[in-house]
């Protein structure tokens, strides 16, 4: 039994009458004859049942509205039925956009039946034929045309209140001598008077119940049943007749199986939607405390920088702030009070996220099967994007079978424009004392393409405790706005940093300080200095220089990267959006100022006769494009200018190359997945200029080797452990066509580094390159690094076939004065070669870092 109230009607106008419904033993509902607001107090105890009348209106707004509505009452209460009644027409619309994943059965008003449903769907049907039809006698529920047994049939009971009263006495009855379930027995015989009437049986109590709509009063009543008893009920236009079975009949009890239906996708969704929407309304407040750490390459550091802070989180009652505290960069605490220098590298927020109430359709949902989460037992839903040039989300989630609540999402995000190219993240929630399904690690694993800079970037969030609705809540948010710690705030347009400021006017502890969100962090000046001990080079060779990082480049998103330091110049830019699509373009230069030994040799013993002096030079641009969520493609140029001079100890007779002038088309594809970085590229090259070059009659010089390839693969995974502990390995393999020894790989102090091993010594044609580095912060104001390396490559300078080349090394980093970081490096190469023919070389490095 359904009572009619209005949208935001008072719940006192009804509440007494609902529940005087269910204390006489009887199911009570509400029909709400419009669509009610999420917050209507109707869908907070709607009984057993819950229709809600559409007559009208924006399919898309009206659907949203729907399913908002169904979700919370569904969350109040799982076992209220949910009924949404609408013309034939309109019902349709909402059936195609999916509303009846959210409700238990539909109910036609007028107009035509076949609305796109299949079997999982229950109909209603309006007694009248343009709505609901008044119900005068309770014969007319078995005397109407018939209708599928899984369809249910509504009235409108008469306002005459003594009327009602008797219909529903009548309605009563039958409903007790025609419980759900009858099916029909034709081979049974039942008669009143000479006529036979409709027979059908009861599969709980094995009695025969029969039907008839002329039947005298007085008329004899007698079945194929000898001795049983026969009871009638007598109605204003119909009687019914019960024939009981006897004891000797009920060889069995009667026996009713049903099957689990399993539920669709869009159900499953749905039901986790009324899930969360309540869980929401059940969480006022969230305070969470736990960790963060992040990990990132950086030029110039040995091993992954590594961030970490203990980070507590402020949700609900207002915008979502995040405290850090303990910040440290490799180890080393962080003692600024301010906004950080450094910007928040994220990429731009996504349009839906999946599994949410949306105004239209967004996401495409399927059921990938079940799995089991830590022993909870989960729906396996798999999610896409409709439009996959969109920013969204694609991946899986895993929903508990038993309460619906989310265990665990993994997804990549899609259509990124912008400097971060790809983005995966994966979610795990923990189930507290409550019953509630709370976030408890964030594994978000992204890649970034800056100015001379493509670097992986992991974020893993650890919550350890977490309090929910904390009568302190607001006396803790205001203490720590009034604290001097690291504060973030999530806006529409991403994460930002909170500045601390105080009316001038307002003597100091006056008044609480007030946080503002501040701009973008833009620019980073940076100094660099320090030495390097090097056996190719001859003395140590000091260094120092300036970089100059702008991300907003003259206010056009534009980033530019500048670094000079004496005898060494480099600058990058890069466009991370063209004109607003997924196209970046970028470019690198760089220059040395001072030549290097370029060392020779034959069977692994240096020819001094043979070495030469160089001084390289570079320029590259790039177009960069996103093809997927997780693949980006590469198109590039590469201009290398090389100056070859003699050294001090080069042979007379021996004819220095011309200056190499390599022009380079370099082709890409890379690959992000389950935080692995992967590379493949292709370069073929031509030099122009180019002639023989060596001594006579012994010149390795060919005139093919004028054009040739370079390609290779690659593989980088750096993992923060723990906030102390990170670590990371890389493998590479190379190769080349026609590759002389200007133009073979070379392991170098800088780029393409091999532990302990010098500049230039190694020259490659092709081979793998496996590097490992451990960096572990044991307290507050230290970090040690480790290292292992091994090459096996192809050198013909030291024989044919494959050599092993393997180094290890250490790094230590602490702060200094005035905000300095100190890095001292040293790597070992067991098989290098030291200008005076001994095996073993050392290769120290010893750098400063200063941020302003």
């Amino acid at each position: 039994m359904l009572l009619r109230v209005a949208p935001g009607a008072d719940a006192r106008d009804w509440r007494a009458s609902l529940d005087d419904i269910t204390r006489r033993g009887g199911r009570g509902g509400l029909h709400l004859t419009g669509v009610p607001a999420e917050d209507d107090a109707a869908l907070m105890g709607a009984g057993d049942a819950l229709l809600i009348e559409v007559r009208g209106g924006d399919p898309d707004r009206l659907a949203f509205a729907l399913k908002r509505a169904f979700a919370r009452a569904r969350g109040v209460n799982e076992k209220t039925t949910l009924v949404v009644a609408a013309d034939g027409e309109l019902l349709r619309a909402l059936v195609a956009r999916d509303v009846l994943s959210y409700a238990d059965a539909m109910l036609v008003l007028r107009g035509p039946f076949d609305v796109g449903l299949d079997a999982r769907h229950v109909i209603w049907l309006a007694s009248g034929p343009g709505g609901f039809g008044v119900l005068d006698d309770a014969a007319a529920i078995v005397t109407g045309p018939p209708i599928a047994a899984e369809m249910r049939r509504v009235w409108r009971l008469p306002d005459d209140v003594t009327r009602a009263s008797a219909v529903l006495h009548d309605v009563a009855a039958l409903q007790m001598w025609l419980p759900s379930g009858l099916a029909p027995v034709p081979d049974r015989a039942v008669t009143c008077g000479s006529a036979r009437l409709p027979t059908f049986m009861n599969p709980q109590t094995l009695d025969l119940i029969a039907v008839a709509t002329e039947c005298a009063a007085n008329a004899p009543i007698v079945s194929d049943v000898p001795g049983a008893a026969i009871d009638r009920l007598d109605l204003a236009h119909v009687r019914l007749v019960r024939v009981r079975a006897g004891p000797g009949d009920r060889f069995a009890e009667g026996v009713r199986v049903v099957g689990e239906r399993a539920l669709s996708v869009d159900e499953i969704v749905a039901r986790h939607q009324a899930r969360a929407v309540n869980q929401t309304a059940a969480i006022r407040t969230l305070i969470s405390t736990g960790s963060l750490t992040i990990t990132f390459e950086a030029p110039g550091f040995s091993a992954p920088v590594t961030i970490t802070a203990k980070t507590t989180m402020f949700s609900g009652d207002g915008p979502t702030d995040m405290v850090e505290e303990d910040i440290r960069v490799d180890g080393v605490s962080f003692r600024g009070t301010g906004v950080p220098r450094l910007p928040i590298i994220e990429p731009e927020r996504v349009a839906a996220a999946p599994l949410t109430i949306t105004l239209t359709n967004v996401y495409r949902y399927r059921l990938d099967g079940r799995d089991r989460i830590d022993g909870q037992s989960c729906y396996v839903i798999g999610f896409t994007p409709r439009d996959t040039r969109a920013s969204l989300f694609a991946g899986r989630a895993w929903i508990a079978t038993d309460s619906f609540a989310l265990v665990r999402v993994s997804a990549v995000q899609t259509g990124l424009r912008g400097p971060v190219t790809s983005s995966e993240q994966t979610d795990d929630f923990r189930k507290d004392s409550s019953g509630l399904w709370l976030l408890a690690r964030s594994d978000v694993r992204q890649t970034y393409e800056g100015a001379a800079i493509r670097t992986p970037i992991h974020r893993l969030l650890v919550i350890d405790r977490q309090e929910i609705n904390a009568g302190d809540y607001a006396a803790r948010r205001a203490a720590a706005h009034e604290s001097n710690a690291v504060m973030l705030r999530d806006t529409a347009d991403g994460y930002r940093y909170l500045e601390k400021r105080r009316d001038a006017a307002t003597p100091a502890g006056g008044a609480a300080a007030v946080r503002t969100v501040a701009g973008r962090a833009q620019r980073v000046r940076t100094i660099a200095f320090g030495v390097l001990i090097d056996p190719n080079i001859s003395v140590p060779l000091p260094f120092a220089g300036l970089s100059y990082v702008d991300f907003n480049l003259l206010g056009t998103g534009a980033q530019f990267n500048g670094f000079f330091g004496g005898s060494y110049g480099q600058v990058a830019f890069s466009a991370p959006s063209l004109g607003g699509t997924r196209w970046q373009l970028a470019g690198r230069a760089f220059g040395i100022a001072t030549s290097y030994n370029d060392r020779a040799f034959e069977h692994g013993r240096e020819r001094y006769e043979l070495d030469i002096r160089q001084r390289p030079a570079q320029a590259s641009v790039w177009l960069v494009r996103p093809i997927g969520a997780r693949v980006s493609a590469r198109f590039g140029y590469d201009l290398t200018y090389t100056h070859f001079g003699r050294a001090d100890v080069t042979a007379a007779d021996f004819a220095v190359p011309a200056d190499q002038v390599v022009h380079a088309a370099r082709l890409g594809l890379d690959v992000q997945r389950a935080g692995w970085q992967l590379s493949a590229w292709w370069a073929p090259a031509r030099r122009a200029g180019w002639r023989a070059w060596g001594q006579p009659g012994t010149s390795p010089y060919r005139p093919g080797q004028r054009d040739f390839q370079q390609y290779g693969v690659n593989a980088l995974r750096s993992v923060a452990v723990s906030p102390h502990l990170a670590t990371r390995v890389e493998a590479a393999w190379m190769g080349g066509r026609d590759l002389d020894r200007f133009s073979r790989y070379a392991f170098g102090t800088f780029d393409n580094r091999l532990r302990g091993y010098p500049s230039a010594l190694i020259r490659y044609d092709r081979g793998g390159v496996l590097r490992s580095a451990v960096a572990w912060s044991p307290g507050r104001i230290v970090r040690l690094d480790g290292f292992a390396d091994a090459a096996l490559v192809h050198d013909p300078a030291f024989g044919g076939g494959l050599r092993n080349f393997t180094g290890v090394g250490a790094a230590i980093e602490a702060p200094a004065p005035f905000g300095t970081l100190i890095g001292v490096e040293w790597g070992f190469g067991f098989r290098g070669v030291n200008t005076n023919g001994s095996r073993g070389t050392n290769v120290i490095r010893v750098s400063g870092y200063k941020v302003f």
